[in-house]
């Protein structure tokens, strides 16, 4: 089956041990398969070309910011293998099958005990595809939001499931997207800055979801955004388009939208892809990320001027929670990064009401690119054997809490779209919504059960289809044998206090409690009777025993995830030794 990724976050209960990894024996692997592999794949990276043509774009300044002296960011790989390569990948491709790819930590699908509970169709190594579009919170879908026109997503929903309560770990587009390829929270991961991606270099790569499906046969392709600047990010996929920045990129003479030219170029990998392999493609829009800074309403987006008429007459309410909770904010978040971006694009109803509108039409563009590249995975016969993710990096608070951007651990900013369209699916289970905690660190087990295959141990993770499939062993489903989570872990660590504060917390269906630890300030809310999370309880003395009791809970889940950041290396994986400026993080 293959994978098509739309982007926007299985749940197990929060203990030490799932923290910890996944925890799955593995074989100890031979050391001399893995080190040929290595030496081959340099070989290939010092050879290959890659055909690559860098499109020129144009960079405005944005909150992402690629480098300013790139002006732009945009880079092709299509020709991607040689014919020396491929003879050397033959005789290591039988080699790493004859030890079950243990250097990895995964064993193939057909070595595992729940094998027996799945019929032979699912047993195929599906394709799939991420949607993987930035900036863009749980509600921002027609099904949530009748505003917002989304039909496609809609439609996908009734053909899969839509899991509502789904959330990131880390509520910030590169430590997020981290967490998406290595199925780790960002204490493990570790890439906390910008021009530092300890996810994505040596070692830790071949333990991400795309370098394990390559190992197995799949071709992996990456198209649009990607963020962290390393050199040599091409290596990684056997087919890649990178671009980034900007709403509207520039061919020739021709402007085109930025979610065009992600179908286009995924419509260019579906012709290049080998027919008799499996693949998996991401494809991470940038839309409806606003660009740049203005104090222009609503000139941080630019869709196109037919979309934006859909919604020219509407009013959109603004958020109930949008002055009263910003009064009851903590001082500390008064000020800084969140307020500053507020000021810029929602100051003034003028402003909410522009800035809101654009956005919107930018949503429905991107929808309407999925669907158009579901359509072409429709008309090559593929459909009923792709599994199709749609989801998010992080949300955005749109002014709630007198707030832009997003960072801080309330629901607008970590809860995000999840739907997955899974051919497998029962038909008990095609169209439902589940309310079960998933998360964006269980995407990748998800990829991997897809194609058949387990998790290496150091992923974090659960696969989402054990909420779906039955995977029957010895009569007991796989939520029989291990509940869903209850509850889970939220971290953000950033390196610029007085302008976005770290924090982390325990999230439950209940109860939310955040420490903002470097503020010696902590926030308890009682989610079932304030969803907006206006009123801090902490101080009420009826909950004295919540605060306790998660309090402790949130220290023993830090002590068990948190490992020590080890500072950025320099060298050819980076662009630049230095530390991202604030700029260039936010």
């Amino acid at each position: 089956m293959s994978f098509i990724w739309l982007s926007h976050q299985s749940l197990i209960l929060l203990d030490k041990e799932s923290l910890r990894g996944n925890n799955d024996e593995s074989m100890s692997g031979d050391d001399s398969v893995e080190k040929e592999y290595e030496a081959a794949m340099k070989n290939q990276n010092e050879k290959n070309t890659n055909g690559s043509s860098p499109l020129q774009t144009q960079q405005d300044d944005n909150d992402d910011n690629v480098d300013k002296g790139s002006n732009g960011f945009m880079e092709t790989n299509r020709k991607f293998v040689k014919k020396d390569f491929l003879d050397i990948n033959s005789d290591l491709e039988k080699k790493r099958n004859a030890s079950m790819f243990v250097t990895a930590g995964i064993e193939s699908y057909d070595s595992q005990d729940e094998g027996s509970a799945l019929d032979q169709n699912d047993r195929r190594k599906m394709n799939v595809i991420i949607l993987f579009p930035d900036d863009w919170r749980h509600d921002s879908i027609g099904s949530e939001n009748q505003m917002i026109k989304t039909p496609y997503l809609d439609s996908l929903a009734k053909q899969g499931i839509r899991f509502r309560q789904h959330a990131v770990t880390t509520s910030i587009c590169w430590q997020s997207r981290a967490t998406l390829f290595s199925g780790q929270w960002a204490s493990r991961h570790r890439s906390f800055k910008l021009r530092c991606p300890h996810f994505s270099v040596g070692k830790a790569w071949s333990n991400t979801w795309p370098a394990i499906l390559r190992r197995n046969g799949y071709f992996v392709g990456h198209i649009g955004k990607w963020q962290y600047h390393n050199s040599d990010i091409g290596s990684r996929f056997d087919w890649s388009s990178f671009f980034e920045g900007e709403h509207w990129y520039r061919r020739g003479k021709v402007k085109v939208a930025g979610e065009d030219l992600a179908r286009d170029e995924t419509f260019r990998f579906l012709k290049d892809r080998p027919k008799k392999k499996p693949f998996a493609l991401t494809i991470a829009f940038y839309p409806p990320k606003p660009i740049g800074v203005s104090n222009k309403p609503g000139k941080q987006w630019e869709p196109k001027n037919e979309t934006r008429a859909i919604y020219e007459n509407l009013t959109i309410p603004e958020p109930l929670n949008a002055t009263e909770a910003f009064k009851r904010l903590p001082p500390f978040l008064q000020k800084g990064e969140a307020y500053a971006r507020w000021k810029q694009r929602y100051v003034t109803p003028l402003h909410y009401q522009e800035a809101m509108k654009n956005m919107y039409a930018l949503i429905t563009q991107v929808d309407q690119a999925c669907k158009e590249i579901i359509d072409e995975i429709k008309k090559q016969g593929l459909y009923n054997n792709t599994m199709i993710i749609f989801t998010t990096d992080n949300g955005m608070f749109n002014g709630a809490h007198g707030l832009a951007g997003k960072w801080y651990p309330y629901q607008e900013s970590i809860r995000v779209p999840l739907i997955i369209y899974d051919p497998r699916m029962p038909k008990d289970k095609i169209g439902t919504i589940d309310d079960s905690f998933t998360l964006n660190v269980d995407l990748a087990e998800t990829i991997l059960g897809a194609a058949g295959l387990k998790p290496t141990k150091g992923m974090q993770g659960r696969d989402i289809s054990d909420l779906y499939l039955p995977k029957k062993k010895n009569e007991k489903t796989a939520l029989e044998r291990k509940p869903w989570r209850k509850e889970f872990f939220y971290e953000f660590t950033y390196m610029e206090e007085s302008a976005i504060p770290s924090s982390k917390a325990l999230v439950r269906k209940q109860w939310k409690f955040i420490d903002w630890y470097l503020f010696n300030h902590t926030q308890l809310f009682n989610l079932d009777k304030d969803p907006l999370e206006i009123n801090d309880v902490k101080n009420d003395p009826a909950n004295s025993e919540v605060v306790k009791e998660m309090k402790a809970r949130l220290k023993e889940l830090t002590e068990t995830l948190r490992e020590p950041d080890i500072g950025c290396e320099t060298g050819d994986y980076f662009l630049h030794s230095k530390e991202a400026t604030p700029k260039e993080r936010k």
